[in-house]
């Protein structure tokens, strides 16, 4: 690789796009596009991205699991790890109380008093944004496929017919008289 090739996978690395990459390693403005679509295409360029991705992922302990992880801390939070409540009203439970995995899904608590006179407030990340992107990982929003495919559709409603027709004919076997006589 040559000097501005370097540049052009350090610039990628960072987050830039292909485009803005190309053109911050000094590549011309005009065919940008064109040259990280190119460069990206190139095996030892991919390789240099891949490995300098891999690298940041282990500094930086990132990895699909953590961010999982931290999905679900945020979808399964339960308020009662964070206060009780009773007759004598809510009480937000002390930060030693509070484990590392729950403390994950607190977004804000703010004190007790201030202009508004109100208590003390936890405000928890959004549970419903969490839970919808741990369900797109699963999968459990994708289409079925006899739904999307008209031969998946047609082989369902054959498979539903020959089903029915079998049902039908042994209720009709049930029902016919033992002896064999139809009157």
């Amino acid at each position: 690789m040559n000097d501005r090739q370097r540049r052009f996978v350090r610039e990628y690395a960072k987050g830039c796009s292909g485009a803005e990459a190309a053109r911050r390693a000094g590549y011309l403005t005009r065919h940008a596009s064109q040259t990280a679509d190119r460069l990206l295409r190139h095996p030892e360029i991919r390789a240099a991205i891949e490995q300098r991705a891999a690298s940041r992922e282990r500094r930086l302990l990132v990895t699909a699991d953590r961010v999982l992880e931290e999905y679900a801390r945020i979808a399964f939070a339960d308020i009662r790890n964070y206060a009780t409540w009773g007759p004598d009203g809510i009480a937000l439970r002390p930060p030693a109380e509070i484990a590392a995995a729950d403390a994950a899904a607190i977004a804000e608590i703010v004190a007790p008093g201030g202009a508004s006179g109100r208590g003390a407030r936890i405000r928890l990340h959004d549970k419903k944004a969490a839970l919808q992107a741990l369900a797109r990982h699963l999968g459990l929003f994708e289409p079925r496929a006899s739904a999307v495919d008209p031969q998946a559709r047609l082989a369902e409603a054959e498979r539903l017919r020959q089903l029915l027709m079998d049902r039908l004919a042994a209720l009709a076997a049930a029902d016919k008289p033992a002896n064999g006589d139809d009157s």
